[in-house]
């Protein structure tokens, strides 16, 4: 299971680069560039949140009574959040370069 912990925050650190490598070719007045920074910002406490809550003695008893669910729906949620700002950020860029 930590193996496959490990791959997801890899996975979602891939793309979060990806997010912001695509966001330095937006232009700069474009409403994604604030979007992408705030989400990949996002990402990061939540899967450190989700690591905490999950894999160590102080997360694993603060949340031993509920099944460690808020920890799992951070690290989720942390994951999908550079997903959809990737693909955000490409449209984004995709969209600008048509229109000029």
């Amino acid at each position: 299971m930590e193996i496959l912990s490990l791959a997801c925050v890899l996975f979602a650190a891939a793309l979060a680069v990806l997010a912001l490598r695509q966001m330095r070719t937006l232009p700069e007045g474009s409403r994604a560039r604030p979007f992408t920074a705030l989400c990949v910002g996002a990402a990061v406490p939540l899967i450190a949140f989700a690591y905490w809550g999950l894999y160590t003695f102080a997360g694993r008893q603060e949340f031993d009574e509920m099944d460690a669910l808020y920890p799992f729906a951070g690290g989720i949620l942390g994951v999908l959040l550079p997903a959809v700002t990737a693909l955000t950020a490409r449209l984004a860029s995709r969209r600008s370069r048509l229109k000029s």
